[in-house]
């Protein structure tokens, strides 16, 4: 029997992870509106907020989803079956 664990973060642990995404998107926000001059950077910049913008909703979808339930035999928990 194979059992997969999934990485499983804390309430804690999301809340953080999504403030260091708002962050960041302000962070690249500031840094495009001064790159007037730089037409490639400018590109890229605006490249990576996209990317920013669509994980943060990915993270801000899944946020609040019930995990599935696991079910744990006897014999996985030392006793006999």
């Amino acid at each position: 029997m194979v059992i997969y664990m999934k990485s499983i973060k804390t309430g804690l642990d999301i809340v953080n992870l999504h403030q260091e995404y708002v962050d960041k998107i302000n962070e690249l926000d500031a840094a495009v509106g001064k790159l007037d001059e730089f037409g490639y950077t400018k590109t890229v910049l605006k490249e990576e907020l996209a990317k920013l913008r669509t994980d943060l909703q990915a993270l801000e979808t899944t946020r609040f989803q019930a995990l599935e339930p696991v079910i744990i035999s006897t014999s996985l928990l030392g006793g006999r079956s």
